[in-house]
């Protein structure tokens, strides 16, 4: 089973991506602002991450910059 991870600080927004993506069938985990997302991205590696970039804390492009300095992107092919 495919893991996301959705860093979204919009409670209504994180939930309706939750329940839609857990109906496909994937496995979701929600972090509600820039340094929870970090922590969570770290520990679980997911597969997929969807990242609002205003968040709280630390935005998503710091986030991402963050995650790529320690792990450079994985390929599908």
């Amino acid at each position: 089973m495919s893991r996301v991870l959705v860093v979204e600080d919009n409670v209504d927004l994180a939930f309706g991506l939750r329940n839609n993506l857990e109906i496909e069938g994937y496995e979701v985990e929600i972090a509600g602002n820039g340094p929870a997302g970090l922590e969570q991205a770290r520990r679980a590696k997911p597969d997929l991450l969807i990242l609002d970039l205003m968040l709280p804390g630390l935005d998503g492009f710091r986030l991402l910059k963050a995650l790529r300095e320690v792990s450079p992107c994985r390929s599908s092919s």
